[in-house]
């Protein structure tokens, strides 16, 4: 995590709080890191899946023809 935080409010769900409240619990974690690492968890994710795309993208437009030939 950077040095640098900045202070947000969240409207959450009862049933989503209180799921991270026992996942805080579990892990010895604040509800605030707890909530830190979903996030975090959640955007590298989603980085990856990007990541992934591009280079499945990048592999296809390079080999195409093989890949064209292959599917006959």
């Amino acid at each position: 995590m950077t040095a640098e935080t900045i202070t947000t409010s969240l409207k959450l769900p009862a049933d989503i709080y209180e799921a991270i409240k026992a996942e805080a619990a579990a892990d010895h974690r604040s509800i605030n890191a707890a909530i830190v690492v979903a996030l975090s968890e959640h955007v590298h994710r989603r980085q990856r899946a990007t990541r992934v795309a591009e280079i499945g993208a990048e592999i296809a437009d390079r080999h195409s023809e093989l890949l064209r030939r292959l599917a006959q």
